[in-house]
């Protein structure tokens, strides 16, 4: 008997130290919301998230998906909240941030989950075509304010359908983060990349073109020097030299300008020397009609 009740206060003891000492609290929630039904051929339809008015610290995510009445609307989009609000009656301090990590199927292309609104405390969901279709819609958060839970959880609802337009157009994947590495922890740009990428194609938008090269004020370095900055460094001019290359990478938008630039000047070289060689012809057909003519008169000389 002794040997019980020490083991049920050594239970407890734990217990408390587990809470008190570990500080358990119950700070996520996550709860499933069924929408009232969208009718059909009637557009800029939309409902509301409804929280209730509570601040609101951490994190929410909201994540839809459909079903089939009038049009196939299966898929999923989640839209995730950074969220830092007081209520009014608090201070009204608000910030937000968003990110959508998922949109894939007929949901992305036919919903659209709106902002967290500060003064309703709020999360509009818009329809973009006006098919009817259910909507079934699950929130869950990791949320600061433990003391809060309870009330978000029992008082998060949805409201009744409104005519409003929506203010955008349909969710693509988005990624709000400063950098993302692939294969990297560390990743020093907006994406790294450790590894090989395989695209079909890539667009790189650039502020600067290398046509002044054709423009009649440029200054095209002649040959000569051209042939000296090899010999002294060793690579063309404003062409970073492979130590550097090795070093540093390059920019691909700015290698791509300045190839351009020397086939452009390239060009020039190339035109210039046509030029040249063209009137070495003319001269040289002029020689050979002269020579023909001095062969001819030789010719007769001699036949005299």
């Amino acid at each position: 008997m002794k040997s019980i009740v020490r083991l049920l206060s050594l239970v407890a003891m734990c217990l408390i130290s587990t809470v008190f000492y570990g500080q358990i609290v119950k700070s996520n929630f996550e709860l499933t919301l069924i929408a009232p039904e969208f009718p059909q051929g009637v557009s800029n339809q939309a409902v509301n998230i409804q929280f209730p008015n509570v601040p609101i610290w951490g994190w929410i995510e909201v994540t839809i998906t459909s079903g089939y009445n009038n049009q196939l609307s299966t898929g999923m989009i989640t839209k995730r909240y950074e969220i830092g609000h007081n209520t009014a009656n608090r201070g009204g301090y608000f910030i937000q941030k968003t990110e959508i990590p998922v949109a894939f199927g007929n949901v992305a292309a036919q919903w659209h989950i709106g902002e967290f609104n500060k003064d309703t405390n709020s999360i509009p969901i818009y329809h973009l075509v006006n098919t009817s279709n259910v909507l079934t819609i699950k929130v869950e958060g990791l949320l600061a304010n433990s003391s809060d839970i309870d009330s978000i959880k029992s008082g998060t609802t949805i409201s009744a359908l409104q005519t409003i337009a929506a203010p955008g157009t349909r969710h693509y994947m988005s990624i709000m983060q400063d950098r993302v590495g692939i294969g990297t922890n560390s990743p020093d740009t907006a994406l790294t990349v450790n590894g090989t990428t395989h695209s079909k194609e890539v667009k790189v938008d650039t502020n600067i073109w290398p046509d002044f090269v054709f423009k009649k004020d440029y200054n095209l370095p002649k040959i000569a020097e051209v042939e000296r900055h090899i010999k002294e460094k060793g690579h063309l001019e404003n062409i970073p030299s492979e130590e550097e290359v090795l070093k540093n990478g390059i920019n691909l938008g700015e290698m791509n300008a300045k190839l351009l630039q020397k086939i452009e000047e390239l060009t020039l070289y190339v035109i210039d020397l046509n030029k040249k060689v063209n009137d070495l012809e003319i001269k040289n057909d002029k020689l050979e009609k002269q020579n023909s003519l001095l062969s001819n008169e030789i010719m007769n000389l001699k036949g005299r």
